[in-house]
């Protein structure tokens, strides 16, 4: 049984009383959900929270759930949607701001764990700091591994226009790990 039809029958089993079946579906989804918020987010302690909140609004809902796509895709929309309300609502700055005199210099060669460790998180605010069209995307396309058909129809927008904003979002994201860097730096 292919991933679609095993969740469709999770859904049905679901909405005939079977309460451990949407459970089920949380288990499987649950680590792609927080991956997604934290992506769209940047904020690793608000991501279970969010996630909480996302699968909520999936079991008050999942009634309209019309199986016309992928129950991800459904799934991946709320996760967005969600995701930006928090973010609105705490009105949160997701810009990585540097401040140092030196530009910094980071290369594969030299990184110990904590500096791997700061080089995610400048990476993680560099994404953070795109904007929202963009970030979502990128996270969708190069973190999430989604096809461009896939986050077409979970953004419900056109093919091409995923294909330009993944490739503008690209293009913004390396402008800004090249400042945070330095001109000849590496990240």
């Amino acid at each position: 049984m292919d991933s679609h039809a095993e969740d469709y029958l999770l859904i049905d089993r679901f909405l005939a009383g079977d309460e451990e079946c949407f459970g089920t579906l949380v288990k499987k989804y649950q680590n792609y959900v927080i991956n997604i918020v934290y992506s769209l987010s940047s904020n690793f302690q608000a991501a279970p929270d969010i996630a909480q909140e996302v699968f909520i609004k999936v079991y008050k809902n999942l009634l309209y759930f019309k199986k016309e796509s992928a129950f991800s895709t459904w799934l991946y929309r709320i996760t967005i949607n969600t995701t930006y309300s928090f973010i609105r609502a705490k009105r949160e700055l997701f810009v990585a701001v540097n401040t140092s005199a030196e530009p910094l210099r980071i290369t594969k060669g030299s990184l110990t764990e904590l500096e791997e460790k700061e080089r995610r998180q400048l990476v993680q605010e560099a994404i953070g700091s795109l904007p929202s069209k963009y970030r979502t995307v990128l996270v969708l396309k190069d973190i999430e591994g989604l096809s461009y058909i896939e986050i077409a129809r979970i953004l419900k927008c056109r093919l091409g226009t995923v294909e330009s904003r993944l490739s503008r979002a690209r293009e913004v994201l390396k402008r800004a790990l090249s400042s945070i860097a330095g001109k000849d730096g590496e990240i």
